[in-house]
């Protein structure tokens, strides 16, 4: 029996134990959308894809289809982005707001272009990074994009609240 083997860019959005060694993955790729992804053996001291699924990095991932997770084969990290609080709160925003494995690349390509931009402010960065997830999903409007801090804020929590998640 062969397999297909799906290689794509992917940001480690998070990950759980799974078993004894292994561990889940919640990913955002480029070509494939959301999915969740195994990695058998990776919290053993000698994995070679230990280093390069870490929460928030950015990775060349390639992975096959299993019947109940995808199973990543091989990682490469492209970008290590440090798992600060002022981007994790994005990333798990992002992971709670996108259902189902449908591709985005637009809303892949902002996440990714905020992780990898040297923005000054760590708070304000993640203003802008929520309103960008929020606008890529619809909750957003465009002109919301270009509003002071505290409009913007405000209307962040109107759009987390039009989720149904707040």
């Amino acid at each position: 029996m062969s397999y297909h083997i799906y290689t794509t860019k992917g940001i480690i959005l998070s990950a759980r134990p799974l078993r004894e060694a292994d561990r889940i993955y919640s990913i955002l790729t480029r070509d494939l959308g959301l999915l969740r992804a195994s990695a058998i053996g990776v919290r053993k001291e000698v994995s070679k894809l230990r280093g390069s699924l870490e929460p928030i990095s950015i990775s060349k991932i390639s992975l096959v289809r299993g019947k109940e997770y995808w199973r990543i084969t091989s990682a490469e990290i492209v970008e290590p982005v440090p798992p600060a609080p002022e981007v994790m709160r994005p990333m798990a925003l992002l992971e709670k707001l996108v259902q189902g494995e449908s591709v985005n690349t637009e809303l892949f390509d902002a996440v990714e272009g905020a992780l990898v931009s040297s923005e000054t402010s760590l708070e304000m960065f993640e203003v802008r990074l929520a309103s960008q997830i929020l606008f890529h999903l619809g909750y957003l409007k465009e002109e919301d994009l270009g509003l002071d801090k505290k409009a913007l804020v405000r209307a962040i929590n109107e759009g987390i609240e039009h989720s149904h998640l707040g």
